[in-house]
């Protein structure tokens, strides 16, 4: 695992089951002994980093992390090459990095001429323990030879019922086993990384452009993670040359990038939105990522922030499907985000996932306040991250003749043209609006607060004023194309409102402890950085908050409500198009 803790470390081995919050709080609860132990967590339901951060937070000084077949090969499915299963060899790898890019130089560019921090200090940032990923194969005589009471069924691996699950700590008496030693050696050194860009010059708004990015780094062969969405890349890529010969240039200009060193923790991408911030907050309109286009073909779930949905839907109603019954990748995502998410508000649907920091879309979305979307298809990927994400699983099991991936390419192309070349930039402020309003209303946000006196008022005031606005800037959208005498500053003033609204969210100083995650209404989750959040700040305060009720957290909540309004309020301003908002 990248960014573990080198060195030796012998304990006790516990299982921790997935190695989330509540795991640990579970065995708290239980009273089994945590500090100074090893945990054994199988990988799943949360960044395998967020499960090095939590052991370190309830004591372990090492974790081995293994991929159990209950997860990656259950029962009704063959191993590899007889099956997607993935064999009980696998070992996933991955990175365990907790914050975006080059931890050396934190909060600016990795360059040639940067400052680079000691490993001393910047190793406060990294997980702390001795970490080392192994396959199911070496994981089952750990597991079986632990004492302790049987787990909870849900804690229970395994598909053939042969090894009851415990919890430890230490093996039981009849083992011949001791005590756990995991020795894991990394060295840290700087190397130069690369990112590629290709550039089509718009022709009549050239200084406003429209990115389009995929990291091309892989654990292993990647034929998923990420080659399908490098393949996506390149397709669009040759699109865009046959355009060019053909005579065609965009209004807009286009910028199609290939990542570096994504892996190992979004390190290429980060570092170009920090090396170029302020161009990147004048000029760029949105950004468009394709990581892994295609790990099955069932369940296409975008991410984005909300102003794309009307685009994303006109897109993918264009798009071919990869399952057969549908007209159209529309219908296919309808259908199978309805069986999905059989609770979801029908004003809400198909569902659109919030933008965690998964992948490259993170540093744009996070630092810069540009709207971003992140496009794939997925489902069952059984051998994610290790050496068996080859072509044969590509080909065979995860998207045969490529459809999926085809699917994706479409609605991503369709995306890219149309924000190049439309004259009023197609994100709609209306979408983002309704999102903001939802999250708010379907949660107990007010309750919660009123309970403690606090004012949620302002808060509802500025969502509301954000709708009134949002409304006026999409009937006046339809006027501006409607007008003969339309000039165009009128269009480039209309399209800057939109791209100021999504900057407005942006909060310079960052979310409590995450000075790199500076959008106030959207980040990735504390308890997983894989999920996104809605109004992280005001929400992770809370939590912490009912959990410690200190007059010193609720001041934190009232701060964050405060941000959370203000922020709010920014963006229903750079909507309008007062010369002077007073």
């Amino acid at each position: 695992n990248a960014w573990s803790k080198s060195g030796t470390v012998t304990g006790e081995p516990v299982y921790v089951n997935y190695g989330r919050k509540e795991d640990f709080e579970f065995l708290e609860k239980k009273g089994i002994s945590l500090t100074d132990k090893i945990g054994l967590a199988r990988y799943g339901k949360i960044y395998r980093g967020d499960k090095a951060k939590f052991g370190k937070q309830y004591g372990l000084k090492g974790l081995i992390i293994y991929m159990d077949s209950a997860d990656f090969n259950p029962s009704d499915v063959e191993p590899m090459p007889d099956g997607p299963g993935l064999p009980d060899t696998g070992i996933q790898r991955g990175t365990l990095k907790e914050g975006l890019g080059d931890p050396s130089t934190y909060l600016y560019p990795s360059t040639k001429y940067a400052y680079h921090e000691p490993k001393t200090v910047y190793e406060e940032r990294l997980p702390g323990i001795v970490v080392m990923p192994i396959n199911y194969k070496n994981a089952l005589p750990i597991l079986s030879s632990l004492k302790g009471d049987v787990v909870e069924s849900e804690w229970q691996g395994g598909t053939d019922g042969s090894v009851d699950y415990k919890y430890g700590p230490g093996f039981d008496d009849t083992s011949n086993k001791k005590s756990l030693r995991i020795t894991v050696n990394l060295e840290y050194k700087l190397v130069e990384i690369q990112n590629i860009f290709g550039v089509v010059k718009g022709q009549q708004e050239p200084d406003r452009w429209v990115m389009i990015g995929n990291h091309r780094d892989t654990w292993v062969h990647g034929a998923v993670d990420a080659t399908t969405g490098l393949a996506a890349l390149n397709e669009i890529g040759h699109g865009l040359k046959k355009l060019q010969d053909e005579g065609w240039k965009p209004r807009r200009t286009i910028v199609l990038a290939s990542w570096g060193a994504e892996e190992q923790g979004i390190i290429g991408s980060t570092e170009f939105v920090e090396d170029y911030l302020t161009l990147l907050q004048e000029k760029l309109v949105a950004y468009i990522n394709v990581d892994v286009a295609a790990s099955d073909q069932k369940s296409f779930r975008p991410g984005a922030t909300h102003n794309f949905r009307p685009l994303l839907e006109r897109a993918a109603k264009g798009a071919s499907a990869p399952l057969e019954g549908y007209t159209s990748l529309y219908e296919q995502w309808e259908a199978v985000s309805k069986e999905e998410n059989p609770n979801l508000d029908p004003a809400h649907a198909p569902k659109l996932k919030d933008l965690g920091s998964g992948s490259d879309y993170a540093a744009f979305l996070n630092m810069a306040g540009v709207s971003c979307i992140d496009l794939t298809i997925d489902g069952p990927y059984y051998t994610y991250h290790t050496e068996y994400d080859n072509y044969n699983y590509l080909s065979n099991y995860a998207d045969p003749g490529m459809k999926a991936t085809k699917a994706v390419t479409e609605v991503a192309a369709r995306i890219l043209f149309e924000m190049a070349t439309e004259k009023l930039v197609p994100l709609d402020a209306m979408s983002y609006g309704a999102y903001m309003t939802h999250s708010i209303d379907s949660s107990d946000l007010q309750r919660d607060l009123e309970n403690k006196g606090l004012n949620f008022d302002m808060l509802r005031k500025s969502l509301d004023k954000f709708m009134e606005s949002a409304e006026k800037y999409e009937n006046s959208r339809s006027k501006l194309l409607q007008s003969v005498s339309r000039k165009q500053m009128d269009m480039r003033q209309f399209n800057d409102r939109m791209l100021q609204m999504e900057r407005s969210f942006i909060f310079a100083p960052g979310l409590p402890h995450r000075p790199q995650n500076r959008h106030i209404l959207i980040a990735s989750s504390i308890l997983d950085a894989y999920s996104g959040s809605v109004f992280p700040g005001l929400y992770d305060s809370l939590a912490l908050a009912q959990q410690d009720d200190s007059e010193e957290n609720w001041n934190q909540v009232e701060k964050q409500l405060t941000i959370a309004t203000w922020v709010t309020r920014a963006a229903a301003r750079a909507l309008s198009p007062d010369t002077f908002p007073i």
